[in-house]
């Protein structure tokens, strides 16, 4: 096992706390071998690998229900996690539409105003060869919207054996776990034949509530999810096309974090995808369409006491993306042109199944188009490389009018309010057109041999989302946010700009590595929730008459800052012994006025000893995490206290092929309160309304998997 930290390293093979990462040089798997080399920490899938090379095991465990937590060890990473299958990326205090994410390149656009089906949900866990997380300031070239980070999710494909017979192989995966009774049955099949292979799965995934360390029931954190899909593959010497599709169906989910819960969600996701030389450019594009229904309520999976109160919100959304890039080498550096984008639509609609007469148009044909153009350019100079990259993105966003049976009761005040603004909005001119300028420099270099430094440099910005511009009356769908307040949109928001600073030293020796990075970064025009002022009076009175709400707030640009460190390294004792971990920590302040910002995750750090033997492993994980102070006022955001756990894990190779694996999580059953785990909104549950809800208690867990 390697850790290399010179520019020059292919991989640099890192051990966090409770995975196993590479820190590679390529910016997309599927693309040439760029000339430089910059930080990119991988998380490989925890598939067999055979007695020879069981250290390169993994950590992807196939009883999880999202991706989500294959984050929780990558410096600078974390999960804000409203419920079993809704875990929302957080990359260095920043979350949600702000992080990049992308399977196999396209852009995720989920259905649910309110993040119940994030990009890290449509995916499952065997299906999945790598996570690729961008430290430091994103290349231009790895996302539109890349100012808090990108992660890339590389998925399987149909692999090509080119061989005259029929070829099959795959893998057979199946797991439990005790804190929800979780189960798992997934399967990957490949054939292939000349140059044509085709890949099919299924997953079948469903747990129970789950327990805190005091044994309280989580409820409701039940969820049943099921995927199916296929990749079909051809290549020849000079040019690989692929097609694929994949299928999502998520029953009744629960997500105690927020006003719903999920009841169905459809998706039928398809692309192509191919590459191709063209006078000597390496050509790779790709086109994808997603259709996803989605539906949710708060009353089939908790207690509702009024049924007057009932609610069903059926949404859908609907995107066709793209992407094309060229890249080619020559004497001055490797130049990189690309043109992407998306274009989606967004509906919501909220009902009531005892009063027929009840009807909100939350979102009506909503509009949100986003192009971009980028060049690309890295080069070599001795032992400093050097990537220079802009991106012009063009964005425009619109919405059809909306509608609220309430505003028929014009006999009675809340009637007139909610007609004035609904007549507000739909008065108003919703089309919005933003032109920006994205901007990033990337520079390495080596200092020693053992030692070597990473300066990065940017401006990223970032137009709102469909939620922050059109949410027009107050609710609660705001991507996820889960402060338990309700908001209104601005049609005028401004777009966000941030300017960027990532320095990183990368010192290694034979058994020692270490690879800190602090940055820092101001915000301009940051869009943040606010207390509503005078001109929003009947949107205040109708929160407050709708849902007892006392705080409402609107969408609003401020100024804000993020600052921190966050550290990965690992000391190598012989070939059996290695211990590494990982630590974290942002501070995220408003600069316009004195307070903090809401759900930043509080110092955390990671530290593993594994042993390492010729045909199995064991690794212990101490994770830590300190007192979360420094909270929103203005979200009436609530401190949380630290704690400590431990996990345990061990993987077992029976013979070449079947691996067994198994361990336990939170080992002392300890009674915690995650910072991001979000409030409790469920009446009648064990755990008190808005109070701070509970990780689960003491989990073991066990997994088999089998490759032919």
């Amino acid at each position: 096992m390697s850790f290399s930290l010179k520019p020059s390293a292919l991989a640099v093979k890192v051990f966090l706390a409770s995975i196993s990462c590479s820190v590679l040089p390529s910016y997309a798997d599927d693309a040439p071998e760029p000339i430089i080399d910059f930080e990119v920490i991988t998380i490989t899938h925890q598939r067999h690998q055979g007695v020879e090379n069981n250290e390169d095991f993994a950590q992807g465990k196939t009883s999880e229900a999202d991706l989500a937590n294959w984050l929780s060890s990558v410096p600078g990473a974390n999960i804000n996690r409203n419920g079993a299958v809704t875990g929302i990326a957080q990359y260095r205090g920043l979350y949600g539409d702000r992080v990049a994410i992308s399977l196999d390149g396209h852009p995720v656009i989920g259905a649910g105003p309110n993040a119940m089906d994030t990009p890290l949900s449509y995916s499952t866990p065997l299906i999945v060869d790598s996570m690729a997380v961008y430290r430091g300031v994103v290349p231009v070239a790895a996302g539109i919207d890349t100012l808090a980070g990108s992660i890339a999710v590389k998925m399987r494909k149909a692999e090509i054996t080119q061989q005259d017979k029929l070829h099959t192989n795959g893998d057979l995966q199946t797991g439990y776990r005790s804190s929800n009774q979780a189960k798992t049955l997934a399967s990957v099949v490949n054939v292939s034949k000349d140059n044509l292979g085709m890949m099919l799965y299924a997953n079948l995934q469903s747990g129970k509530d789950m327990e805190s360390g005091n044994g309280k029931s989580l409820a409701p954190t039940a969820f049943e999810k099921r995927q199916f899909g296929t990749d079909i593959r051809y290549e020849n010497n000079s040019a690989e096309l692929g097609l694929s599709y994949h299928y999502t169906d998520t029953q009744d989910s629960g997500t105690p974090a927020l006003p719903m819960d999920i009841e169905y969600i459809f998706s039928h996701r398809t692309s192509v995808d191919g590459q191709f030389m063209l006078n000597d450019w390496q050509t790779t594009w790709t086109l994808g369409f997603v259709d996803a229904d989605h539906g949710m309520t708060n009353f089939l999976m908790r207690e509702k006491n009024d049924p007057m109160k009932n609610r069903r919100n059926n949404a859908d959304a609907k995107s066709t993306d793209f992407s094309f890039s060229m890249q080619k080498g020559f004497v001055f550096g490797e130049l990189e042109f690309g043109l992407d984008g998306y274009l989606a639509t967004h509906d919501s609609v909220i009902t009531n199944p005892n009063n027929t007469m009840f009807k909100v148009v939350n979102f009506n044909n909503v509009r949100d188009d986003r192009l971009g153009f980028y060049v690309q350019w890295q080069q070599q100079f001795d032992d400093t490389n050097v990537q220079f990259g802009t991106r012009i993105k063009n964005i425009k966003s619109d919405a059809d009018e909306t509608f609220t049976s309430m505003a028929m009761m014009s006999m009675t005040t809340m009637g007139q309010l909610a007609s004035g603004l609904q007549n507000d909005f739909n008065q108003a001119d919703r089309s919005v057109t933003d032109t920006l300028v994205d901007v990033s420099l990337n520079i390495e270099t080596q200092l020693s041999n053992d030692l070597s430094a990473n300066v990065g440099l940017g401006i990223k910005n970032r137009a709102a989302s469909y939620q922050e511009r059109y949410l027009w009356t107050p609710m609660e769908s705001t991507g996820g946010l889960a402060d338990g307040n309700t908001y209104i949109g601005d049609i005028n928001l401004k777009a966000e700009t941030a300017y960027q600073i990532d320095l990183g030293l990368n010192y290694q020796i034979k058994k020692f590595a270490i690879s800190p990075h602090v940055f820092y970064q101001n915000i301009n025009d940051y869009i943040q929730g606010t207390a509503l002022g005078m001109t929003d009076m009947s949107a205040k009175m109708i929160a407050k008459m709708m849902s007892g709400d006392e705080n409402p707030l609107k969408f609003t640009n401020v100024d804000a800052r993020l600052s921190g460190i966050d550290v990965n390294w690992r000391y190598q004792f012989n070939q059996q012994f290695q211990l590494s971990g990982v630590a974290s920590y942002v501070r995220g302040k408003r600069r316009d006025v004195n307070d903090n910002l809401y759900r930043v995750a509080p110092l955390n750090a990671q530290v593993k000893i594994a042993y390492d033997q010729e045909d199995w492993m064991i690794n212990t994980t101490l994770v830590a995490v300190v007192a979360q102070k420094h909270v929103s006022a203005t979200n009436m955001e609530q401190k949380t206290a630290g704690y400590a756990t431990i996990n345990v894990d061990v993987q077992y190779y029976l013979n070449s092929e079947v691996t067994l694996r198994a361990g336990f999580d939170n080992l002392l059953d300890k009674n915690y309160q995650n910072h991001l785990g979000g409030y409790n909104r469920v009446q009648g549950s064990e755990i008190d309304v808005m109070a701070r809800l509970p990780s689960s208690g003491l989990s073991a867990w066990a997994e088999l998997a089998y490759s032919f």
